[in-house]
């Protein structure tokens, strides 16, 4: 009686039929909605340009028409005493790891809070380190990236009300790739990856590296180089230490303002502050050139961080590492690397870790965060995930050959 309660409350219409013991619900309820649109954080070249939408099963059926196998199923919970949002957990029987499924079901279905309204919200409820600033479940809009992460044995999560779904486990190296990734040749790829992990590392590292240089190792800089910085900043009246970290706020405020304002005032926004008011800094003296240009690189590498959360954890640490540089010098930032790298390595993902396949390593599978190989010699899933079926193609896949 309870779930035809629901189901009338929820828009459905319960058919009686004199004679049964048992009613039948009509799942008829329509209102009106934000139709399939191309995505606005996951953008492709190549690939393709549907994206979830706020509805539960209009994001199902997305997700069905890509993965047509009777295999697929999806569990139907709800979520929150009063709001009882809609909850769909999708996961291929064959393929997914049985312990994973009973688990994030568990999570889930332990749940007690009065409501629930988005798959971020969701995320912080079931996550393993509510503290910690790496993500630790992966996000996405695209119907695509759902089906991949099915197929390859993990589980998905879809919230009515939320045009993103979670995918779990995810680890550090599949939280910096790209939905293109899977659509470009694997030389492309590797070049690419290549590129983005050194902007992520220069995201995070740089202006710490930069500030223990100026104050504890000059001498590693050339000299012509060292000459030219210091006659920079013979008018800035603040110390190194103040003047980066002015920058750095003035660069977190005017990324913070160009994502609050309407989008078209969001490109002229960037522009003022970016351009117009570093230089008027410079010719005022409050900073000196090279700073701009240090600033500038490290806020062009976070936007070469395709995950958003991932991005903000750098940004955070970024300051930790400008601390440490300013008063420890290499030998700090060193430190804080290794405790950070343990720290990360003791952060798991629904039981897997989030530096697999280096930590735990991981010796068969398909690793990727080094190398890719061509697609036709990707013949094992992920073995860190732990998926009943290993093989994901034959041996040989290019038969006509």
């Amino acid at each position: 009686m309870g779930s035809l309660t629901f189901d009338i409350n929820f828009g459905s219409v319960i058919l009686l039929i004199d004679g049964l013991k048992g009613a039948i619900s009509l799942d008829v309820k329509g209102w009106q909605h934000r139709g399939i649109e191309s995505p606005q954080t996951e953008r492709v070249i190549r690939g393709p340009n549907d994206a979830f939408s706020e509805q539960l099963r209009e994001n199902t059926a997305l997700i069905r028409h890509l993965v047509r196998n009777k295999s697929l199923i999806s569990k139907e919970l709800s979520v929150g005493k009063i709001s009882q949002t809609p909850v769909s957990v999708m996961y291929i029987e064959n393929v997914a790891n049985e312990s994973l499924v009973e688990e994030t079901l568990r999570r889930v279905q332990n749940v007690d809070v009065d409501y629930v309204f988005a798959a971020a919200e969701l995320e912080q409820l079931i996550e393993d380190k509510t503290i910690s600033t790496l993500p630790q479940f992966l996000s996405t809009e695209r119907p695509d990236r759902a089906a991949r992460a099915l197929l390859s044995g993990r589980v998905v999560i879809l919230v009515d009300g939320s045009p993103f779904v979670t995918i779990l486990p995810t680890t550090v190296f599949e939280l910096n790739e790209s939905a293109e990734d899977n659509y470009l040749r694997f030389p492309y790829i590797n070049m690419i990856k290549t590129v983005r992990w050194i902007a992520f590392l220069f995201s995070m590292f740089l202006p710490g590296l930069y500030i223990a240089i100026l104050n504890f190792h000059a001498e590693l800089l050339p000299t012509d180089i060292l000459m030219s910085i210091i006659s920079s900043r013979e008018k800035v009246p603040f110390p190194s230490l103040a003047e980066l970290i002015i920058m750095e706020i003035s660069l977190e405020i005017i990324r913070e303002a160009g994502v609050r304002v309407p989008e078209a005032s969001g490109t002229t926004l960037s522009i003022v502050g970016a351009l117009i008011l570093g230089q008027a800094a410079v010719s005022a003296g409050i900073v000196s050139p090279i700073l701009i240009i240090v600033v500038s690189i490290t806020a062009i590498g976070s936007f070469a961080t395709p995950n958003y959360y991932l991005g903000l954890s750098a940004r955070i640490l970024r300051f930790v590492y400008i601390f440490l540089g300013a008063f420890g010098g290499f030998l700090a930032i060193t430190a804080g690397a290794f405790i950070n790298a343990l720290v990360w390595a003791n952060t798991k993902s629904m039981g897997v870790g989030m530096v697999s396949p280096i930590s735990p390593l991981s010796k068969s599978g398909s690793p990727y965060f080094s190398y890719v190989p061509p697609i036709w010699k990707q013949e094992e899933r992920n073995d860190y995930v732990n998926p009943q079926r290993k093989q994901r193609q034959a041996k040989i896949s290019r038969k006509w050959m």
